[in-house]
């Protein structure tokens, strides 16, 4: 089972997501089930994610966070974990605003021994 302890994620959008141009950089520790992270960029103030990890180790989660505009976001997702022959770990996966924001797609290219990890975001 994949495990999200004291991983560090930093996101690169391929597009303007949420006005968001900037990398959002993630710091997640994982107890048992619960991984649970908070998360800050240049067009984020302060975020928060929880989430539960299930049996084949797909992360279910939640969002919220405060925006460059003070403006309150939320929304749902889920990232599915593979690793790859060479050792290293791929999320992929997909996250909605509860607000009627679109689905977008995430991919995640996780590389062995490192602390940071690099995402893109695409619409669905």
């Amino acid at each position: 089972m994949a495990t999200y302890h004291n991983q560090v994620f930093v996101s690169v959008p391929e597009h303007e997501v949420h006005d968001e141009s900037s990398p959002i950089y993630f710091t997640c520790i994982q107890e048992g089930l619960i991984v649970r992270a908070t998360y800050t960029g240049e067009g984020i103030q302060y975020g928060t994610l929880v989430g539960m990890v299930d049996k084949e180790g797909e992360l279910h989660f939640k969002y919220h966070h405060v925006n460059k505009n003070d403006e309150l976001r939320s929304g749902v997702g889920k990232l599915v974990p593979e690793r790859q022959p060479d050792g290293r770990l791929t999320l992929t996966g997909t996250w909605q605003g509860i607000d009627g924001a679109q689905q977008e797609k995430m991919q995640c290219c996780a590389f062995q021994g490192q602390g940071a990890r690099h995402l893109n975001y695409t619409s669905v």
